[in-house]
């Protein structure tokens, strides 16, 4: 017969921990386990808010990175003043910004759509780990492309008398800057990343909601807005003449 303190003993014993949440990779590499993983756990919504923020701070620093050059020559051929860290640090954290607002906006009409079960704050969150080493890619592809060709050529530059309008150089130099693979890239990123973050996303509703309307609803509500904000975002670059 067991000793009333061993019985207590084993009363007392620690609860089992909690299992750890999945990493916003696994979203990525498979939903069903993500899924599967997340639904072990209680409803945080703060759980993957970081992802965005990292999202947009590396895509915030892509995008500086690029439209510099179009700043300093405009700067150079021009009576403005030369880009400092101000102009920098807007650059960044605008994006930045925007970032965390699409997010944002993703988890309220994602939560409209596929309710409660679908985990909209959890999944869309999640579903940002996708941007980070794309932008990344970006900014490497950036640092080792010539200063030189993210300006226009010499003619196009004569065209223009000196102490013209800075805006019309700098946009001038910003249609440069598109045409190479690092601006290209970045515009493209941008689109077609967020984009194929809704498919990863509508692979988890799917499975959390257990409803394909659901999945589908939580799923399209949010891409046009979201692919709208996008392309302000790069406007700039895209739409530059």
């Amino acid at each position: 017969m067991a000793s009333p303190r061993k019985s207590t003993a084993r009363k007392l014993s620690p609860p089992a921990p909690f299992p750890d949440p999945p990493t916003p990779v696994t979203l990525l590499a498979s939903p069903r386990s993500f899924v599967g993983q997340l639904q072990e756990l209680d409803l945080v919504w703060w759980r993957y808010v970081w992802v965005p923020v990292v999202a947009g701070l590396l895509g915030g620093l892509a995008y500086t990175l690029l439209v510099r050059h179009a700043a300093v020559f405009a700067a150079a051929h021009s009576e403005a003043a030369a880009p400092n860290f101000a102009t920098y640090a807007v650059n960044t954290l605008g994006t930045t910004f925007l970032s965390v607002f699409v997010f944002m906006l993703m988890w309220g009409l994602g939560r409209v759509g596929a309710g409660f079960k679908g985990r909209a704050a959890e999944v869309y969150g999640a579903s940002f780990a996708l941007l980070p080493p794309l932008y990344l890619l970006v900014i490497v592809v950036t640092l080792l492309t010539p200063a030189a060709a993210f300006v226009p050529k010499g003619a196009t530059v004569d065209a223009f008398p000196p102490g013209g309008d800075p805006r019309v150089l700098e946009r001038l130099a910003l249609a440069q800057t598109f045409q190479t693979s690092a601006g290209f890239g970045l515009v493209m990123v941008t689109l077609l990343g967020t984009l194929a973050q809704f498919g990863f996303v509508y692979a988890a509703f799917r499975h959390l909601t257990e409803r394909p309307v659901q999945a589908v609803m939580g799923t399209l509500l949010p891409l046009l807005p979201a692919l709208v904000i996008g392309l302000i975002g790069v406007s700039p670059l895209l739409f530059a003449r």
